[in-house]
């Protein structure tokens, strides 16, 4: 009857097309046809009150420094949470690191450091890596934070007095306990979790264990969980991963040790909690209560982000707090500061790795249930990267160096390769070669081309000033005008697509649907030939046009792909010669404008190379095990 926490290990890390807007219909005999582009309304009306997002990962256990399955999570949430703060939302995004348990005191030790002096180290690097790779959160919470530490507290004295919603028992009991222990899960584990009597994630073979600790009755909370899962579907994505969570739920679950009575390294049990001297709170039970804490719970005014409902946004409890840095997307306080009561969109949600997904959603949401504290919105599943068929893991050896290769090859670089390689949900393959292709062809060919031939061009035939005109009409060959049709219509359908994919979590798709219109546009070039134009002074008015779609869509991008390519769209945007930031444009703002002028400067920027190509020299180069 006694735990396998979960049975799971624990730590390690691991363009459509639309109907067409644009058309080149036929006209009469002889004619070159007749041109119209009817632009269509992409967006809902903007929602009368503002959303709100909560945006978390996993905090990183702290035994070793960060490599790129910590990245990836890092980068997919930082994406999101850039789209959120691009399109108005008031948007938390918290990250942070575990640094308690038996693992980080012995590796401590092994160092010859305190164990605060040795996490302070390793932090240090985990926060160094996020600069570098251009990830903004909104807090960093560590969970030796006193207020975390209280939060914990808190939380145990709550289910000191908690009852099982079936027996009416408490939740709370201490039992003697022996088992297998695997150290590098921090957990306990049944027979059946290993393979060939080895943990499946370490290679280790679990040690005996027999200790007194405090259990939390687990196995009572099975029909609300189902039933919270009826009700509310959307708790666990991807459908696949909620539907492994519900037949464990199905096939019984085990109490759980919340306790060790013999790690010091950890938070002390409450002193209200009988028999609890010499206890330290489990890992997991620590660690999962940081969604919470970070936002000030118990206080009241945790639930300005966490609630699902009409909740406070001012008034006692919920005064503005200073850490929350982007509340209207420019880092500025919105309008739901306004001291009153609003019935506020939100979404809290937790993005994880699929290798702590039982706790996320099985163990967490019991602990709060038996708290009293409402459910977050939704926990979002990932996937692993894999290296030569091997999942990255600190404990096998086989990291990638995510510093590295931002220092290398561009922070930039690697964000997209993350984002657009690998299907939200699904694992994905990391290996240097692959990594280069899709750099040179997607961002130096595709994109970082077009930019340098557009601008060039505006440079050497209008002597760098913005073109004025616009007639698509005036097109005199019919391929031009064909290309320039599919260029408009991809930049129409991007505009549904992009933000459509973000809402869904399906972020690979959002720069897919973005980088039609980049490819598009490169189709246009060859089909117009620009410099063809130039030399002649009659076609004075097709360059100006041709020239228009092309710094037209090159905006358009530099907008849609700013969430993934923060450092490199604002680049572009410089280039443009554009008022404001890529991050900074909503509404109609965010929209296809061909034909119309953007804000800004009447004259194009310097032209400078947006992502040189990768030349592979030597894997070592990047410090990459891959």
């Amino acid at each position: 009857m006694r735990p396998s926490i979960l049975g799971q290990s624990a730590r390690v890390e691991g363009a459509s097309g639309g109907p067409r807007a644009a058309s080149a219909g036929a006209g009469p005999p002889g004619s070159r046809g007749a041109f119209r582009y009817t632009p269509r309304r992409v967006f809902r009306k903007e929602p009368r009150v503002p959303r709100r997002f909560y945006i978390t990962t996993a905090i990183d256990y702290v035994n070793g420094p960060p490599h790129l399955g910590h990245a990836y999570e890092k980068v997919l949430a930082d994406a999101l949470a850039r789209y959120h703060r691009q399109r108005g939302d008031a948007t938390f995004f918290l990250t942070g690191t575990d640094e308690h348990g038996q693992k980080v005191a012995r590796r401590a030790a092994e160092a010859g450091l305190e164990p605060k002096a040795f996490v302070d180290q390793i932090v240090a690097q985990f926060k160094a890596a996020w600069r570098a790779l251009h990830v903004t959160p909104d807090k960093f919470i560590r969970t030796t934070d006193q207020r975390h530490e209280l939060a914990v507290q808190e939380l145990f004295s709550r289910l000191k007095d908690a009852r099982s919603p079936k027996t009416g028992e408490p939740v709370l009991y201490e039992e003697e306990y022996e088992g297998l222990y695997c150290e590098g899960c921090e957990a306990f584990k049944q027979e059946k979790d290993l393979v060939d009597g080895l943990c499946p994630e370490h290679k280790v073979a679990p040690k005996k264990l027999k200790e007194t600790n405090f259990f939390f009755r687990l196995s009572e909370y099975d029909e609300a969980l189902l039933r919270h899962l009826e009700a509310h579907p959307e708790f666990i994505e991807p459908e696949y991963r909620r539907n492994e969570v519900v037949n464990v739920i199905k096939e019984g679950l085990q109490d759980v040790s919340v306790t060790r009575p013999n790690v010091p390294w950890g938070v002390p049990l409450p002193d209200d909690i009988e028999g609890g001297e010499g206890h330290t709170v489990y890992v997991w039970a620590d660690a999962l209560l940081n969604y919470l804490s970070a936002l000030g719970w118990p206080e009241r005014k945790y639930s300005l982000w966490w609630m699902a409902k009409e909740a406070e946004v001012g008034g006692p409890g919920g005064s503005r707090n200073d850490e929350f840095q982007h509340l209207d997307g420019q880092g500025r306080p919105g309008a739901a500061w306004a001291g009153t009561a609003q019935l506020l969109r939100t979404n809290a949600f937790h993005l994880i790795g699929k290798d702590i997904s039982r706790f996320h959603c099985i163990l967490w949401p019991a602990l709060l249930l038996a708290a009293g504290v409402p459910l977050p919105r939704q926990v979002w599943i990932h996937g692993f990267i894999y290296a030569r068929g091997e999942r990255l893991s600190k404990s096998l050896g086989n990291v990638v160096d995510p510093v590295a290769l931002a220092a290398e090859y561009g922070a930039d670089a690697l964000r997209y390769y993350l984002l657009r390689s690998i299907q939200t949900g699904r694992d994905g393959e990391f290996t240097l070669e692959q990594f280069a292709e899709f750099v040179n062809v997607a961002l130096a060919n595709e994109l970082g081309n077009l930019a340098s031939r557009t601008l060039s061009m505006v440079h050497r035939y209008l002597g760098g000033a913005k073109p004025t005109e616009w007639a698509p009409e005036s097109l005199q060959e019919p391929a031009a005008r064909e290309a320039l049709a599919a260029l408009l219509a991809s930049a129409d359908e991007a505009a549904r697509a992009v933000p459509a994919a973000f809402e869904e979590i399906r972020v690979k798709d959002a720069f897919d649907a973005a980088w039609v219109p980049v490819v598009r546009a490169n189709e246009f070039v060859d089909r117009v030939k620009p410099w063809a134009l130039a030399r002649d002074p009659a076609r004075r008015v097709e360059l100006a046009t041709a020239l228009a779609a092309l710094l037209e869509t090159l905006r358009l991008v530099a907008i849609w792909a700013w969430p993934g390519i923060p450092a490199k769209s604002e680049e572009l945007w410089a280039q443009l010669a554009l008022e404001g930031k890529p991050g900074e444009q909503r509404g109609e703002a965010a929209k296809p404008a061909f034909g119309r002028l953007a804000p800004g400067a009447p004259s194009v920027g310097e032209v400078k190379i947006l992502f040189p190509k990768i030349e592979l020299k030597d894997a070592a180069g990047a410090k990459a095990q891959a």
